[in-house]
C-alpha cells in the first residue's frame, strides 16, 4: 500500500480542501492487478473502496456453479458502499478486468467525521441510486430479455470498456453461452451495425443497436 496525494480525491472535489486533506490522512491507495481479488463474499468491510483507476466487478456463484456477473464499475466510483452504509458483510465477490487503484478509506473514522456532513449524505445517496438502478436493469434483462436484447443493451450503455473486455467475457457477463453470443454477434455485424476487430467490438450505428433494445 502507499499513500495517497490529493489528486486521488477527485471524486470527493466538493469537499473543502483542510476535509480532503483529512480524508487524506485516513486513506491509503493499493494497486492491483487483472483478477485480484478486492474482498470476498461474507468479508466485514473496514474501508470504503473508490476505485480511482480500471474496472472491477462484482460477482457471485449460481447453483451450477457458473459465475454470475451482478454489476461492473468504471472509475471513478465507490464500491459496494451499501454494506459499508448497514454495516453489514459483502454480499458478493470483487476482482478486477484490468489494472487496478483502489483508494481504501478508513470506514469507523470517514462515519465519524465526514457521513453527518449534508453534501456526503447526498453524494451517497446518489451513488447508491445509480447502483440499485444498475441492478434493476441486471434483474429485468435477464430475466425478461431475449440474448440479443441483452446484448444490444450491454454495447449501448457500456461502450467505453469495450475496448478492455473480449467477447467471451461479454459472453460470461452476460451468461450467454459462447456459441450463442457469437451468433447473435455476427448478426449485428452482417447489419453493419458493429465493427468486430481482433476479439473486441466498436459500434458503428447508435440508433439501429438502441432499435434492439426494448425499453
Amino acid at each position: 500500500m502507499e499513500k495517497t496525494g490529493l489528486e486521488d480525491f477527485y471524486f470527493f472535489s466538493f469537499l473543502e480542501k483542510e476535509e480532503l486533506i483529512r480524508l487524506k490522512e485516513i486513506s491509503v491507495k493499493k494497486h492491483f492487478n487483472k483478477d485480484e481479488i478486492l474482498f470476498y463474499k461474507g468479508d466485514e468491510a473496514k474501508y470504503l473502496h473508490l476505485l480511482i483507476k480500471g474496472i472491477a466487478k462484482l460477482y457471485t456463484y449460481d447453483h451450477k456453479d457458473n459465475e454470475v456477473v451482478i454489476h461492473n464499475l468504471m472509475a471513478p466510483s465507490l464500491i459496494a458502499e451499501i454494506v459499508n452504509y448497514e454495516e453489514s458483510k459483502f454480499p458478493a465477490n470483487c476482482s478486477f478486468e484490468t489494472k487496478a487503484e483502489v483508494l481504501l478509506i478508513d470506514y469507523e473514522k470517514f462515519k465519524k467525521e465526514f457521513l453527518l456532513k449534508p453534501e456526503i449524505a447526498i453524494f451517497f445517496i446518489k451513488s447508491l441510486t445509480k447502483k440499485i438502478k444498475a441492478l434493476e436493469s441486471f434483474i429485468n434483462y435477464n430475466i425478461s430479455s431475449n440474448s440479443l436484447e441483452k446484448i444490444a443493451k450491454f454495447l449501448f450503455d457500456n461502450e467505453a470498456i469495450l475496448i478492455n473486455l473480449k467477447q467471451v467475457k461479454i459472453a460470461q457477463i452476460l451468461n450467454i453461452t459462447p456459441e450463442t453470443f457469437s451468433r447473435k454477434l455476427a448478426k449485428l455485424k452482417n447489419e453493419k451495425i458493429i465493427q468486430n476487430e481482433k476479439g473486441y467490438i466498436k459500434i458503428l450505428d447508435y440508433d439501429r443497436l438502441k432499435n434492439y433494445i426494448v425499453e
